[in-house]
């Protein structure tokens, strides 16, 4: 008698144990939901959501990624290895119920300092480039006003630096001056000359 109490009490509780778990699975999955969260909370949820599927991905580094979503606006911040990393990344916040819209601001690792070395190059390029130009001037001045016969080249100092010719030391007179002054601009690719030129008699 007591084996069939125990046989009937199974019978009761085993349905009602399978009903349990269904109701549980149910307020979990709706709890899964967007519905009924606004403001912060809702973009707590799809914070939530959006890492989780970063995580889930195994393409994707979550650790490397930053994730805030304001107002259903969802901005992803930090680098990946790749620009289809970068792509993956927004697709699949994009993806996600309740986003409005994605800003991806994601860099692609090694990005900065390959720029960072390619104008380090080119910046080494146009100094040295700088400097040979500079030395052709310097010296195309200096032939000139030793070719000139009313210029003594020989005491007259010339300098360049970034295009700017500097003359300097002593001269007979102002007319000399004035000439050397001439002679250096019009030698090509002088920007400007800097007579520092000083007359003897004066």
């Amino acid at each position: 008698m007591r084996t069939s109490t125990t046989k009937s009490t199974r019978k009761l509780l085993i349905p009602g144990l399978i009903l349990g778990v269904a109701l549980a699975g149910n307020s979990y999955a709706a709890d899964d939901k967007e519905d009924g969260y606004q403001g912060a909370m809702k973009d707590a949820w799809l914070d939530g959501r959006i890492e989780t599927a970063f995580t889930l991905n195994r393409h994707l580094n979550p650790f490397s990624i930053d994730t805030k979503v304001e107002n259903g606006v969802v901005l992803l911040e930090g680098e990946v290895e790749s620009d289809i990393d970068r792509d993956l990344a927004g697709e699949i916040a994009q993806n996600v119920d309740g986003v409005a819209s994605v800003n991806n601001e994601l860099t692609v690792r090694g990005e900065n300092s390959m720029e960072k070395m390619t104008g380090k190059a080119k910046k080494t390029a146009n100094s040295f480039m700088q400097t040979v130009g500079d030395a052709t001037i310097t010296a195309t001045v200096k032939t000139r006003l030793m070719a000139n016969s009313n210029t003594k080249g020989l005491s007259i100092n010339v300098d360049t630096k970034d295009d700017v010719v500097t003359l300097s030391g002593t001269v007979e007179s102002s007319e000399e001056r004035d000439l050397a002054e001439a002679l250096a601009k019009n030698t090509g690719d002088v920007a400007r000359v800097d007579n520092k030129l000083v007359v003897s008699n004066q």
